[in-house]
């Protein structure tokens, strides 16, 4: 899968095993649309949009000069949950995008939900309470799964680079592959994030 950053909007496209290409767009907008109101807008309307935003960029032009308005998936805008203040509530617990749901630029969606299920089981199996160990799985997460969001949050709002920005971005991304967005760092980075599922949780101390 290729992700592009296109001249007006980012976009991406991966092959199909039976041949073809399939693509993705995010096209800035002034404000968020619904779905509703996107699947309003006639689907060959969309298709003039994105062929006017892409027309300048390679591959973007030829994607969508080869597609056709009846194969169009129009989505609307992707909404981010903000924050959620309470976790849990008397037995009932969120656990995964239900309590912290990153923008799909995180590619983490998943792997925290199982991260947090795991951290909930623990809580549950060591501590003598629901109440206890509902607090103790929220202390636990929190902070690793909002700062997951913010960097996605991040990122979203970098997806139609400037002239400046696409001038710069062929010389810098072959640094920053080897350096910034180096796989084996990456994947070190994430692995220092171990739960040690023999390890007994421990109440958080009462504030004095």
């Amino acid at each position: 899968m290729t992700f592009a950053f296109g001249r007006r909007g980012y976009y991406l496209y991966w092959p199909e095993p039976g041949g073809g290409t399939r693509w993705g767009a995010n096209l800035p907008q002034q404000r968020p649309m619904s779905l509703v109101e996107a699947r309003v807008v006639p689907a060959e309307q969309w298709l003039d949009t994105l062929r006017a935003s892409y027309g300048d960029d390679d591959p973007g032009r030829d994607l969508m000069a080869t597609s056709n308005a009846a194969d169009l998936q129009v989505v609307g805008s992707l909404q981010i949950m903000p924050p959620v203040p309470h976790w849990h509530r008397g037995r009932m617990v969120l656990v995964g995008d239900a309590a912290h749901a990153p923008s799909n630029s995180s590619g983490q969606g998943a792997s925290l939900a199982i991260e947090s299920a795991v951290q909930l089981a623990r809580c549950l199996r060591d501590l003598p309470d629901v109440e206890a160990a509902f607090d103790a799985y929220v202390r636990l997460r929190r902070t690793r799964v909002e700062k997951v969001a913010a960097r996605a949050a991040r990122i979203n709002h970098a997806k139609a680079p400037g002239a400046v920005a696409r001038t710069l971005m062929p010389l810098l991304m072959p640094l920053m592959v080897r350096t910034v967005l180096d796989p084996e760092k990456t994947v070190a980075d994430e692995q220092r994030y171990v739960i040690d599922w023999d390890a007994p949780v421990t109440a958080a101390p009462a504030p004095r």
